[in-house]
């Protein structure tokens, strides 16, 4: 029997007023106005806008290894709570997940109690750089690297030959090269200058210390290598518009590049250090207001191939820290983060401009992700594609509560603000997985293939 889903439909063009039918998953039939043909269960959401659900690139679950920080439980359905039906999983955990074998492990945590539709993205250590040979590349995403981080981490790979030697496994196999792009030389040159020197403690030293030159040149760097090597680079959570500079520049040498920006970075610069302190501690660092404008002009205009949370819970323990080098970098945002997109965006470009933006929201959370990686099933509102849907209200304020908050530790930098465009329901392969608050039902994820268009 057929689903059907009546409302304003965010299509990949346009924003049509009509009605999905949904049948065994997968949208069957779209079309305009509300027709009554009194056939299977009808949702109707005239009034409120469905978009395609979300995908999440950075999916930090902390499983195994830092669970009370979060879970694949709590985070995913944080995660359907926000409309996000798929998550990909970051591979930063205890073990990380930097061997074939850990790779099948993980995704073996997913099925059994992912909420959300899931992949797994597979990481990278100095000492097992070979295990890039071993996995089954139909099994990951592509490779995660961390150019830097903390630098006695067996995952950090700040020398340019270790890299290289990556670059060349990853272009042999056809991989995704998916980087967290920063300059570990110069951080540490930063560090020992504004920590050790200028004695800096505050959480604006952050930004000194990871500036553009640590942001900038390493990026320029691993376009290099990709273009060496013949390798797909995706670049994770940019914060500069000379990042974005650089990723068209990939892209004239003939590189295959993409850019995300992160909702932190859309919502937060370098000025709100002095209300929010070292909470909104995050790597790469926040920007100044000026640079922050430049990325929500970029975003408009089609500049920024995706937008994502990089959802990396910690416990308000290890973000309220005195000093800032002693803070734990990264936020949770999953729930937050349409609110925070579609408010900021009305903020910025007006009301009149909220459906222009909900078409480009719906283009760099969900549909440009789902062509960047390869599952073409997911994506958009469209006939064939899985009925994945997120309902949002941009009529009523919500007003951010712990107790809203499906992710573990419940804290969140947006409490207490009044945002709209809050999910009101979400479907992932046509069934009814959240509402009005609430979670329906038990885990159904599914592991993600890929599947060309």
């Amino acid at each position: 029997m057929p689903t059907i889903l009546k409302g304003a439909l965010v299509l990949p063009d346009r924003i049509l007023n009509g009605t999905i039918t949904v049948v065994d998953g997968r949208i069957a039939r779209i079309e305009e106005g509300f027709p009554d043909r009194g056939e299977g269960e009808t949702f109707d959401f005239r009034g409120k806008y469905l978009l395609p659900g979300l995908i999440e690139v950075h999916g930090h679950m902390r499983e195994p290894g830092l669970e009370y920080k979060e879970d694949i439980a709590h985070g995913t359905r944080a995660g359907l709570a926000g409309g996000y039906t798929t998550i990909l999983d970051m591979p930063n955990t205890r073990p990380p997940t930097t061997t074939a074998g850990r790779v099948d492990e993980q995704i073996q945590r997913y099925a059994a109690r992912s909420y959300c539709d899931f992949a797994i993205n597979m990481g990278v250590s100095r000492e097992e750089i070979d295990e890039l040979r071993a996995v089954d590349p139909d099994k990951i995403t592509g490779v995660k690297i961390f150019a830097a981080g903390h630098q006695s981490a067996p995952t950090t790979i700040p020398h340019l030959s270790d890299l290289a030697r990556i670059f060349a496994i990853l272009g042999e196999r056809g991989l995704m090269a998916i980087v967290h792009a920063e300059n570990q030389e110069l951080i540490d040159y930063f560090l020992h200058h504004y920590r050790d020197i200028a004695g800096r403690h505050d959480p604006a030293a952050w930004g000194e210390v990871r500036n553009l030159s640590v942001v900038l040149t390493s990026v320029l760097e691993m376009i290099s290598l990709a273009k060496y090597f013949g390798v797909k680079l995706y670049l994770l959570h940019l914060s500069t518009p000379e990042e974005f500079a650089a990723v068209d520049f990939g892209r004239r040498i003939g590189v295959e590049v993409y850019g995300e920006v992160t909702t932190a970075h859309l919502a937060f610069s370098s000025a709100d250090y002095a209300r929010y302190g070292n909470l909104i501690n995050i790597a790469p660092a926040l920007r100044s207001p000026e640079a922050q404008d430049q990325l929500w002009q970029l975003l408009r205009a089609g500049k920024i191939d995706t937008v994502v949370t990089d959802h990396a819970p910690h416990t308000l323990a290890e973000k309220q820290k005195a000093s800032v080098w002693e803070v734990a970098s990264g936020m949770p945002g999953l729930q937050e983060a349409i609110p925070v997109l579609v408010s900021n965006w009305i903020q910025r470009f007006g009301r009149e401009t909220l459906e222009e933006g909900l078409i480009r929201i719906a283009q760099v959370t969900s549909g440009n992700i789902a062509r960047i990686f390869g599952f073409e099933q997911k994506g958009a509102l469209a006939v064939g594609k899985d009925a994945d849907i997120v309902v949002i209200d941009t009529e009523r304020t919500w007003r951010v509560r712990k107790e809203d908050l499906y992710t573990k530790n419940q804290w969140s930098v947006y409490e207490g603000l009044e945002l709209l465009g809050r999910p009101l329901a979400t479907f992932l392969r046509g069934q009814l997985v959240y509402h009005n608050g609430q979670i329906i039902g038990e885990p159904q994820g599914q592991r993600l293939k890929r599947r060309a268009a």
